[in-house]
C-alpha cells in the first residue's frame, strides 16, 4: 500500500531536479510544472505546462526558485488554483520578510507555508543529504516531515521557529560561506606568493585549527581551476544582500565578502572568487 503523498513541484534547476527524484524514490507521487517540458531534466515523473495541473488537489506543493519575487509569483499562482494544496514547502532562499508575508497570504487561504531553505548544493540535492532549516507552523512542519526527509538528511533537518526563522538560519550559514571562502582564497594566495604550494598549504591547514568545510570540499576544485556552477556567485551575492538587509548593524566582513563576490562572473561557481587572490589554472567550467 502506497503511503506516499501527492506532491506538485515547481522549479527543477540545479537543486530542484534532485529533490524531485528523491521524492519519487521515497514513494511520493510527484507532478512537475515546466513551461517547456522538453527542456526539463529527466526525473521520471509527469511534467505539465500549467501550475494548476501540477498542484491543484495535491497534498502539498514544493518550490525551489531563485529569489523573493519568484517565490511570490509561484505561491500566488498556487493559491489561485481551484484546490490549492494545504501545505506549501518553499525550498528557496529568499528574504525572511518576504517569507513572513507569503505565510500570511497562505494562512488567509487556509494553507500552511513553510520556509525550508537548504544547504548542500546539487550533490546534496542529488544524494538526498541536504541540510534543511525550517520556519513556520510547528504542526505543518510535522506534517511535512516525510517530504523533507526524502529530500534531506533527517539528522540535519532543523525546526528553527516561526515563519522566516529557517531563512535567518540559512543566511547565517551563507554569510559564513561568503566570508570563509573569500578569506581562504586570500590566505592561500598569500602562501602562493610566498613560495608555498597552495595545495600543500591546504593539506597542512586541514590538519590544523584553520580547517573548514570550504577548504575541504570547495578548494580542491578551485585549485584545479574548476568553477562549474554548483552554487553561483550571483546566488551568493543575493544571499549576502539578504543577510545584510536583516538589520542596520554593520557587518564589515560580510560586506567585504559581498564586494568581492560581486566582482566574480555571476554565472561561475562562487569559488571563482579565488582568482582575485591567486594564480590558478585556466577555468575548466
Amino acid at each position: 500500500m502506497n503511503t506516499g503523498m501527492d506532491v506538485g513541484f515547481i522549479g527543477t534547476g540545479l537543486m530542484g531536479a534532485g529533490m524531485v527524484r528523491n521524492l519519487r524514490d521515497a514513494g511520493h507521487d510527484v507532478t512537475v510544472f515546466a513551461r517547456t517540458p522538453a527542456r526539463a531534466p529527466e526525473m521520471g515523473v509527469p511534467v505539465v505546462t500549467d501550475v494548476t495541473g501540477a498542484v491543484s488537489g495535491r497534498d502539498a506543493a514544493g518550490l525551489c526558485v531563485t529569489d523573493s519575487g519568484d517565490s511570490a509569483e509561484v505561491v500566488r499562482a498556487i493559491l489561485a488554483t481551484a484546490q490549492p494544496p494545504p501545505l506549501i514547502l518553499d525550498m528557496s532562499t529568499i528574504a525572511p520578510a518576504a517569507a513572513r508575508s507569503l505565510a500570511a497570504e497562505c494562512a488567509a487561504h487556509g494553507v500552511a507555508y513553510l520556509d525550508c531553505p537548504v544547504s548542500g548544493g546539487p550533490p546534496g540535492a542529488d544524494a538526498g543529504t541536504l541540510a534543511i532549516m525550517c520556519g513556520g507552523d510547528a504542526d505543518a512542519y510535522a506534517r511535512a516531515a516525510p517530504l523533507l526527509d526524502a529530500m534531506g538528511d533527517p539528522a540535519r533537518r532543523t525546526y528553527c521557529g516561526p515563519s522566516g526563522a529557517g531563512l535567518v538560519a540559512k543566511l547565517v550559514n551563507n554569510a559564513l560561506v561568503g566570508v570563509i571562502s573569500a578569506s581562504t582564497a586570500e590566505a592561500l594566495g598569500m602562501a602562493q606568493r610566498a613560495g608555498l604550494d597552495p595545495a600543500l598549504a591546504r593539506e597542512v591547514v586541514l590538519g590544523a585549527t584553520g580547517a573548514s568545510w570550504q577548504l575541504e570540499n570547495l578548494f580542491p576544485r578551485v585549485l584545479a581551476g574548476d568553477h562549474a556552477p554548483g552554487f553561483t556567485a550571483q546566488n551568493l551575492v543575493k544571499d549576502l544582500g539578504h543577510a545584510l538587509g536583516l538589520d542596520d548593524t554593520p557587518m564589515p566582513f560580510a560586506e567585504e565578502a559581498l564586494r568581492q563576490m560581486a566582482e566574480v562572473d555571476p554565472a561561475l561557481d562562487y569559488g571563482a572568487v579565488a582568482r582575485r587572490s591567486m594564480e590558478l589554472p585556466e577555468n575548466r567550467r
